[in-house]
């Protein structure tokens, strides 16, 4: 039952990635449901804000794959859509006129993927899952 919520929450999360990449304005703190603390943050430091979704995303990934055979295949495999959820993301703003592709999203949306891997897999070691 709890892959099926981490699968949920992960389908979710790329969602997200695609809903605020393809917004036509590139500020989300015009959105008007967005805190605008966290919009002044996220204008404030440009592309560290495509690392911090795909932290979530990597580390929740790290947590699907409890007890999981060739665990470090996987991590691959996981490595490599998270990639292609940022570069799709990117291409995605091209068609937008105030928006653009950025290689250093990319580079970033791979560092935050990285980082919560890598974050998911300390947690699972110290909590003792899988």
């Amino acid at each position: 039952m709890l892959r099926y919520l981490i699968y949920i929450l992960l389908l979710t999360g790329a969602g997200l990635v695609f809903y605020f990449s393809w917004l036509p304005d590139p500020d989300i703190g015009n959105e008007p449901y967005f805190p605008g603390w966290l919009g002044e943050w996220t204008n404030k430091y440009g592309n560290l804000r495509t690392a911090v979704p795909f932290v979530f995303l990597g580390a929740l990934s790290e947590f699907g794959l409890v007890r999981a055979p060739d665990q470090w295949k996987k991590r691959f495999i996981i490595l490599a859509l998270l990639f292609g959820l940022v570069v799709v993301a990117e291409i995605g703003q091209l068609f937008l006129t105030d928006r653009h592709f950025d290689y250093q999203d990319i580079l970033w949306g791979i560092a935050g993927s990285i980082a919560g891997l890598l974050a998911g897999y300390t947690a699972k070691k110290l909590l003792a899952v899988g």
